[in-house]
């Protein structure tokens, strides 16, 4: 049973896509195709990855610089879309799974074609996400509402994504898939003595808690108002940036003036959570900048409570029902007075570790949940529900 995954960006650096392929491999049933486009700069090609094959589509048009910014996006749209048609149509799939909002047409028309089903997977709140125009925004609502009548099947992240897109179109076969890291919860918690790579890294004392922000350094998760909370005389406790991004010269520089600062190169995925491990608190902050993010489960929640370490993140809905319902950590508000009250509670509570059960959570979990959709959207007859 052929099954087709579209997306617009890179299949082969993509870990979602890739974990989820990993999970539709372990069911042993189906021959596994994936289209995306590789990064800018990158080749293309074809690879076999979780036992798919991966397609790495080159994108003709983004080489044309010198052409106007919006003649050349829509250039650039219409090339995927017209060379993901007629790639998708040579695999005549039983079933395409798109992922995200821009190829969701030309996946609604290859269903039809194939009469094949169509899962839509939606990554984040595909039309209200930080950094996106109005104008974007609203051609990403109407891209998905004028596609929906073709979707069979829905994924997403967190239930109050789920909860928006029910409410404002059709309700669908739908199955929550959190975006937890492919690891042993036991192991991950409990093995072993904390190494505390970061205190001897940057000779902090071992009195000093150690706290480890993860992730992009952009605006809208909390860095400048961390670097000012860690700036205080009476916080005592380290702070370790362990990414990329824009902002990096800002905490680069704030570290030069400030002991208690420190920045950490960005490590691969799977190196993430042993690194992570090494810290006393992990920091999951977003700024309320779109639904999306106020709705929001990031990675990083997942990767502080699969390392055992408990997390500050922001009093949002799903996160804080998420830190409660597991006793993985503390909430609290996005501005600097309640972050820096936050931290100081922390600072005189001492060193904790995640100790709950997180099988719920695990990825084992997740791709038995997306398992049971591709059976009852597949086999609605004799589907039953996922173990």
């Amino acid at each position: 049973m052929k099954i087709l995954h579209l997306t617009h960006t890179d299949v082969r650096v993509d870990s979602r896509i890739l974990k989820e392929l990993g999970a539709l491999e372990a069911a042993g049933v189906y021959e596994l195709h994936a289209i995306g486009m590789a990064e800018h700069g990158t080749e293309g090609g074809v690879d076999v990855l979780h036992a798919a094959r991966v397609r790495s589509m080159r994108v003709f048009f983004r080489s044309f610089r010198w052409l106007p910014g919006p003649v050349r996006h829509v250039l650039i749209y219409l090339e995927m879309l017209l060379r993901v048609l007629v790639a998708g149509l040579s695999v005549r799939p039983r079933l395409v799974h798109c992922h995200d909002t821009p190829l969701l047409p030309v996946a609604v028309l290859l269903a039809w074609m194939c009469r094949a089903k169509l899962i839509y997977d939606a990554h984040e709140l595909e039309s209200d996400k930080n950094g996106q125009t109005a104008l974007v925004s609203r051609g990403t609502y109407f891209l998905e509402k004028a596609s929906w009548g073709g979707v069979d099947g829905f994924v997403t992240v967190s239930g109050s994504i789920m909860h928006w897109y029910e409410s404002r179109f059709a309700k669908r076969e739908a199955e929550l898939v959190l975006n937890s890291p492919v690891i042993a919860a036991p192991a991950a918690q409990l093995a072993g003595e904390v190494e505390r790579r970061f205190h001897h890294k940057y000779g902090i004392s071992d009195e000093r808690l150690v706290f480890v922000y993860l992730g992009l350094f952009v605006p809208g998760r909390g860095v400048e108002k961390l670097l000012q909370v860690f700036s205080a005389q009476d916080v005592q406790a380290h702070i370790v940036f362990v990414g990329r991004g824009p902002l990096r010269e800002l905490i680069e520089r704030c570290a030069r003036d400030n002991p208690r600062v420190h920045v950490h190169d960005a490590v691969p995925h799977d190196q993430v959570v042993p690194l992570v491990k090494s810290a006393d608190y992990g920091v999951c902050l977003v700024e309320k900048v779109s639904l999306s993010d106020y709705y929001s489960l990031p990675n990083k929640l997942f990767e502080y409570a699969f390392a055992g370490v408990p997390v500050l993140a922001s009093d949002f809905p799903d996160m804080q029902k998420l830190v409660e319902r597991f006793d993985l950590g503390a909430c609290t508000a996005d501005d600097e007075a309640s972050i820096k009250q936050a931290v100081l509670r922390l600072q005189v509570s001492g060193r904790q570790r995640v100790t709950t059960d997180l099988t719920p959570l695990g990825w084992a979990a997740q791709a038995s949940h997306l398992r049971g959709l591709y059976r009852r959207v597949l086999h609605p007859a004799l589907a039953v529900p996922a173990s």
